[in-house]
């Protein structure tokens, strides 16, 4: 089968490096899958899996939308997190996809996939597959709205926090009306990547009546593997990473306030416990507050990341949601008990007393006893929560051969 597979980027962002995994093992099984891409990136000018448009092609449409944003009020630091899908590259006319048998959407915004591409796309009747990387397919034109549910109630995203004065008013009802009468495509099946984000989607107007599959991302289960969890002078390690460690909805004071919480009350099992953080952070004062031995390593290489999971006994999350929770995902994978809230996405992977710990309300104290049940189960060395325990079960569930099967099996349905 031939599979075009759209993407914005080839390597950068995390949809990207998770629609290339999805790539390579739909390759693994005998697919003639290869992404479409507008920003290649890092990637070798012969590599067969990869074919990127021209730059100018995608210039253009990218810098008129975000023109037109600009212009309509969209401040310059919000300008990246909408997108209105007026335009882009006719990806319709695009050669592998006239051969494609099947299409795969992945993120494919800003300038790349125009709604009336899409649309187009679908009018030939092939099977296409459009994974929501974020909730802009049941939005306006944001990606993420967060604590803003506009999308879900009567005002249908009006009016938007990210438009000031009125100028964007007449953009909005214009495309939800295209997107509505574009996603009612029986040919275009909806994958969300966790169950909360199904929800969240189907709480919105724009897709309410829509099905929606849940398939989560694939993950590279093999690089990540176990080692010593206690160092040789008895430390044992905490690791919370992200890309950003100040990004709001990371929330690391609430992690602060937590460990704090886990060293004052649960003394005995802070016990020669230091904390790891990952993660770009402009301002680091907020670490200052740490009761806890801790180091800063700001952004890793893979490798080195992969290392620090590997020896470390739990990862720790106090993100307000997560989409997916990619970061539980590593720890876990490289035996590390996962310790997270569950608004989310989170809950997709660890479920509270059999494979990690989930704080049941959104407190420092409530995380704090999720870690300090973490630590006792490490330090009892229950086999239910082993390094080895814990790495199989996020292979058994997300690798990528099996994430691919499941695509596989919704095309051909």
């Amino acid at each position: 089968m031939k599979i075009a597979l759209l993407s914005t980027n080839a390597d950068l962002g995390g949809a990207a490096i998770v629609t290339r995994r999805l790539n390579d093992a739909l390759r693994a099984l005998g697919e003639d899958a290869r992404m479409i891409v507008a920003r290649p990136g890092n990637t070798l000018p012969d590599d067969p899996a990869v074919i990127p448009v021209g730059r100018l092609e995608w210039a253009v449409p990218f810098l008129v939308e975000r023109a037109e944003l600009w212009l309509k009020g969209v401040s310059r630091h919000n300008l990246f997190k909408v997108s209105t899908g007026r335009y882009g590259v006719p990806l319709h006319d695009h050669p592998f996809i006239l051969e494609a048998d099947a299409v795969m959407i992945n993120w494919a915004s800003q300038g790349f996939l125009s709604l009336d591409s899409l649309a187009k796309i679908l009018a030939t009747g092939k099977p296409v597959i459009y994974t929501m990387h974020d909730l802009w397919p049941a939005t306006a034109l944001c990606h993420l709205p967060g604590e803003c549910r506009r999308y879900c109630d009567g005002a249908r995203c009006q009016p938007c926090p990210y438009f000031k004065g009125k100028r964007g008013r007449k953009l909005i009802p214009d495309t939800l009306a295209r997107k509505r009468e574009i996603f009612s495509s029986p040919a275009l099946h909806l994958v969300a990547v966790s169950n909360w984000q199904r929800e969240q989607a189907l709480a919105g107007d724009l897709l309410s009546d829509k099905e929606i599959t849940v398939i989560p991302h694939p993950f590279p289960v093999d690089l990540y593997q176990p080692a010593d969890k206690v160092t040789p002078d008895g430390k044992r390690t905490v690791i919370m990473a992200a890309a950003r460690l100040d990004d709001p909805v990371k929330d690391l004071p609430a992690a602060v306030d937590a460990l704090n919480t886990f060293a004052w009350e649960y003394p005995d099992d802070a016990r020669d416990v230091e904390v790891e953080f990952v993660g770009a952070l402009r301002d680091d004062t907020e670490l200052h507050r740490l009761r806890l031995p801790y180091r800063h390593h700001g952004l890793l290489t893979p490798v080195s990341l992969r290392d620090l999971y590997s020896h470390a006994t739990a990862v720790i999350s106090s993100s307000k949601y997560e989409t997916m929770g990619a970061t539980l995902m590593e720890g876990m994978a490289a035996g590390a008990i996962p310790v997270t809230y569950g608004d989310a996405g989170q809950r997709d992977i660890v479920t509270d007393g059999v494979n990690g710990f989930i704080a049941p309300v959104h407190t420092p104290a409530s995380l704090a006893f999720a870690l300090s049940m973490a630590m006792q189960t490490a330090r009892a060395a229950d086999p239910a929560f082993s390094p080895a325990t814990l790495h199989a079960d996020i292979a058994a569930r997300f690798s990528p051969d099996a994430i691919a099967r499941r695509y596989l099996s919704l095309l051909r349905r």
